[in-house]
Parts: C-alpha cells; sequence; structure tokens
C-alpha cells in the first residue's frame, strides 16, 4: 500500500514493473529548487497528498520557486504516514517533498479493480471529463469510450504493476492518460482503493455496485462481477463546481432533495458546501472550489449532459463574494 500511497516509491516501482507505461519524474524537495530542472512545463505534486490538492502545473522556474513551499502537505497530514512508513517499512524518504513530472497529456480514465488471490481483475475503465483549460474534473463517466484495444493494454500494464509490487486481497484505482497522438499509455498514479464516487456508477450500469466486491475481498470470497446488467448504457458522476472562491449563504434543503428524488430516482446527490463557510474553508483541490455532485444515469451522453443541466438548475446554491474579494472590490 505504501508503494502506491507514497509517489516517489511508486514512480521506483512502476519503473521496475512496468516501464513502458511511466513519464519521466524526479523528487524536489521544497527548499531547494534550483536543481535538475531542465526544461518547462513541468508537473508538480505533493510526495503524499489527496483530490490533486496541491498539484501545479509550473510554466517556469520562478513560478516553481513561488510555489514550492507551499504546495507541500501540512506537518499534520505528513506526520501519520510517516510514522506508519517508518513502522512497516526500511523507506527512509520521508513524505515532505515533492514530485516533479512530465506534463501529461491526452485522455485521463480511472481503472477500478481489485486484486484476489494473487489475480488482478479490473471491474472497469471510466473517462475523466476535464473543464475545457483546466485540471479540474467535470465528471467520471463510465464505461469509457476508449477502444478496447486501448483499454486491453491498460488492463494488462494493472496486472503487471499490482503483481509485480505483491499487492494482494484489497480494491484498487489506477489513473491513467492516453496520448491518442502518440499512441502511449503513461501511469498518473496508483491508489490502494476504489474511489467513493464510483460504486454507484457501477451499480447503474452493470447492475452491481464495486462495494460489493470490496466487501467479498474482505471476505475472503471471489468476487461476483457483472458487465451492462444496470438500468442504464452510461452513468456520470458530474460535479459541481466553481473557479472563484465563494461565501456560501445556504444550500438546497431537504424538502428540495426529496423532490428531485421522486423526479430522478436514480439521482444521487451529495452536498458539500457549509452554509456560513467560504468554499475554500473545505478540502479543495488547487484551482476550484467543489460544492456538490450529481450521479446519474442515461441511455447516451447528450441526454445524461442535458439531464445534469435540469438537476444543477433546481439546486438553489447560493452564494456572496468572499470578506476578500468585497473588501478588493471595495478599494
Amino acid at each position: 500500500m505504501i508503494n502506491c500511497e507514497h509517489k516517489y516509491y511508486s514512480r521506483l516501482a512502476q519503473r521496475q514493473f512496468v516501464p513502458d507505461a511511466v513519464p519521466s519524474f524526479q523528487l524536489l524537495d521544497a527548499e531547494s529548487t534550483q536543481a535538475g530542472i531542465e526544461a518547462f512545463p513541468v508537473f508538480v505534486k505533493p510526495v503524499k497528498s489527496c483530490m490533486s490538492i496541491n498539484a501545479h502545473r509550473v510554466d517556469s522556474r520562478d513560478q516553481l520557486r513561488a510555489i514550492a513551499r507551499s504546495a507541500v502537505m501540512p506537518a499534520g497530514f505528513i506526520k501519520p504516514f510517516d510514522d506508519m512508513m517508518k513502522a512497516c517499512t526500511e523507506y527512509s524518504l520521508h513524505a515532505s517533498h515533492l514530485m516533479v513530472e512530465e506534463l501529461l497529456e491526452g485522455s485521463q480514465v480511472s481503472l477500478e479493480g481489485y486484486v484476489f488471490g494473487g489475480q488482478v481483475q479490473v471491474m472497469g475503465i471510466l473517462d475523466a471529463i476535464m473543464f475545457p483549460g483546466a485540471i479540474s474534473f467535470k465528471r467520471f463517466q463510465y464505461p469509457s469510450a476508449l477502444s478496447s484495444v486501448v483499454q486491453d493494454r491498460m488492463r494488462d500494464i494493472a496486472q503487471r504493476f499490482f503483481t509485480g509490487i505483491g499487492y494482494d486481497n484489497a480494491p484498487f484505482n489506477l489513473e491513467m492518460f492516453y496520448d491518442a497522438r502518440t499512441d502511449r499509455i503513461r501511469i498518473i498514479e496508483a491508489n490502494p482503493k476504489i474511489a467513493s464516487q464510483f460504486p454507484d456508477l457501477f451499480l447503474k450500469v452493470d447492475g452491481l455496485s464495486s462495494w460489493a466486491a470490496m466487501l467479498q475481498v474482505a471476505m475472503g470470497e471471489q468476487p461476483t462481477l457483472r458487465s451492462g446488467e444496470g438500468n442504464f448504457a452510461i452513468a456520470a458522476s458530474c460535479v459541481l463546481r466553481t473557479f472563484a472562491d465563494q461565501r456560501v449563504l445556504s444550500v438546497p434543503s431537504n424538502e428540495c432533495l426529496l423532490e428531485l428524488a421522486t423526479e430522478y430516482p436514480d439521482a444521487l446527490i451529495e452536498i458539500y458546501a457549509t452554509p456560513g463557510l467560504n468554499l475554500s474553508d473545505q478540502m479543495q483541490d488547487s484551482h476550484s472550489f467543489r460544492y456538490g455532485l450529481v450521479n446519474i444515469g442515461a441511455e447516451s451522453e447528450r441526454e445524461l449532459e442535458a439531464k445534469f443541466e435540469r438537476i444543477k438548475r433546481r439546486l438553489p446554491y447560493r452564494f456572496a463574494p468572499t470578506a476578500a474579494a468585497a473588501n478588493a472590490a471595495a478599494s
């Protein structure tokens, strides 16, 4: 698990077992941003993080100097991981470092699966659809639109990597890029878990939640798999997001959510914003502000997008400028 969670040691393991799927990378001490980086742009992220927090595209050395120290996660977040690593491994490199990596392009996907009795099984592959010109997720959509040939190559990479590191009897999530121009597949990161946004999407399309497989693995049972036995041809987890910090005045009421549940019984709506707080007061990525999720199913991508817009218009969030923005406008 640590070979997945510690992004530097994960890259070393990837280089050993799936060298064809590893982008160029190097370790960076946040206190010394001068050494070794010859060309920009690059992608910079903490060695240990979550939800793309403090991950940045960096276009120059001056920009790197400006963000390096703040890109390291807080000590209170890092220390428990470092303590576990010290207790369970011989690894000595603490997690308060940064990774500098080749900038990846193409179609981003997530492979959800598990290893049971040494056998790697990919349950499904989901497309990560971004907001235009951003690295913030617009939605995750299942099943992937990539060709079966490309998806089979991704499954092979997952099999070689997780078998190589000795990962067993546990679920996984493997994020990848496929660049159609070069026909190359690159690993973004490996996670020793399944993503909490996705089980409902498998239920909608396949008729069985991926939580079921995880629980069966935990109980020592061969997981049951289904494909295409759900009520919808496709499903997506759509993100309610803004690119400007705002103060939350109110969120949709329980009565509103019950009305939507009656009209859209397949919709799974999660509210993340908290009245009285700024969106930035809650866990966010480094580029935008998420305030909710809407999981839905449909028969086509066009129908899915229209359905999401109808539901979004029915969710009466109320926002106001933050105090900092209001003061800036007044001055």
